[in-house]
């Protein structure tokens, strides 16, 4: 079975973001697995957004992808927007990354397939923190680097339902 690709695009004013990220549906949920190069040590807040776009130093990618119009959260809270992935840790360079989700699927009526990933300059509140902002997007600040969920391959089961994609940084 092929794999759907997602393909980074870093910024200018950061440099060379690279790396290949697979999203999988599995049954504990969305796997999302990969590595990254060029990522600054630290938190970076990580989510979904609502358009398959990468212009403009990402920002063409929109806000953050709630279809259900909720304030943000924790990957764990109840109420979240769907793609609040919360936090990758950046140790070293290459960062390999691996978790998973409960919420987000890549088809249905609330699908990602065709939206993009960000991942963020700053650590991501999770909701938590005192300005208005926290609840729309975590406080995560500008955006280091984005690709578009889009589909590379042979990427349906026997039962013709996706089940994999991947995102090239």
């Amino acid at each position: 079975m092929g794999a759907n690709y997602i393909n980074f695009k870093a910024t200018e004013l950061v440099g060379s973001i690279r790396g290949t990220l697979t999203l999988e549906e599995r049954n504990n949920g969305l796997v999302i697995e990969g590595q990254l190069s060029g990522i600054p040590v630290g938190k970076h807040g990580i989510h979904v957004h609502e358009y398959g776009s990468t212009g403009n130093e990402c920002l063409d990618a929109g806000g953050h992808y709630n279809p259900t119009n909720v304030s943000h959260g924790a990957p764990t809270d109840a109420e979240r927007h769907i793609g609040d992935w919360g936090n990758i840790d950046v140790d070293q360079d290459p960062y390999m990354l691996s978790f998973s989700d409960h919420v987000a699927k890549l088809t249905g009526p609330y699908g990602i397939v065709g939206r993009s990933i960000v991942i963020h300059r700053d650590e991501d509140d999770l909701g938590r923190g005192n300005s208005p902002d926290s609840k729309i997007n975590g406080n995560s600040g500008p955006r280091l680097a984005c690709g578009v969920i889009a589909v590379d391959g042979d990427w349906m089961s026997e039962d013709a339902a996706p089940r994999k994609s991947s995102l090239d940084v």
